[in-house]
């Protein structure tokens, strides 16, 4: 039998208000945490907000100027859109499935033969080695961080294809010499603030 005197009822009470305490707490870093989230997903949001108009900002048809420039190969080509064999044939092809600007550009040219050779050289890239990416007159500036070999080119040229630091990249794609099913990528992201 509990006996109810003054000392058990203030030992009880300060029990209790400790547990309503502790419970206010924990309510507290909830609605902090959730308050935290959702501003860092409107932080988010904004982001993919601006870089969507960025995107819709350039369409083919408003651009001016576009060309990839690699001081080390000695490369400064035009770019145009599409990979078919006529394209690539005379100019840098952009993979329609990716994107013009931010995000992931991915670009395909020749490294052999009669037409234009472009990425005859890709190989020698290496991780750190500069990329100008040029659109509209403007330069975005990439660093190499990886060169290989693949052997499914769509995952690199598609917009959802990310880097494994989670950045801006683009991709460099050509054929491999007698490797008919294997292509050679180089991994490319955006250096900084442009």
């Amino acid at each position: 039998m509990i006996n109810y005197n003054k000392r058990n009822i203030n030992i009880l009470s300060f029990f209790v208000s400790l547990i309503i305490f502790f419970i206010i707490i924990s309510f507290l870093k909830i609605l902090s945490l959730k308050q935290n989230n959702q501003i860092y997903e409107n932080i988010n949001n904004e982001e993919n907000i601006t870089n969507n108009l960025n995107q819709n900002d350039i369409t083919l048809d408003n651009i001016t100027t576009w060309k990839i420039y690699i001081e080390k190969l000695n490369l400064n080509a035009q770019i145009k859109a599409g990979t078919e064999h006529e394209i690539i044939n005379q100019y840098v092809g952009h993979y329609t499935t990716s994107n013009l600007i931010y995000g992931n550009i991915a670009l395909k040219a020749y490294n052999t033969g009669e037409h234009k050779n472009y990425f005859a050289n890709l190989k020698e890239l290496e991780i750190g080695d500069e990329i100008i990416y040029i659109l509209n007159d403007k330069e975005y500036k990439y660093q190499v961080i990886e060169n290989i070999i693949i052997d499914n080119e769509e995952k690199y040229a598609s917009k959802e294809y990310k880097t494994k630091n989670n950045k801006d990249s683009l991709v460099l794609i050509t054929y491999v010499k007698d490797m008919n099913n294997m292509r050679r990528c180089v991994v490319s992201e955006l250096k900084g603030e442009q």
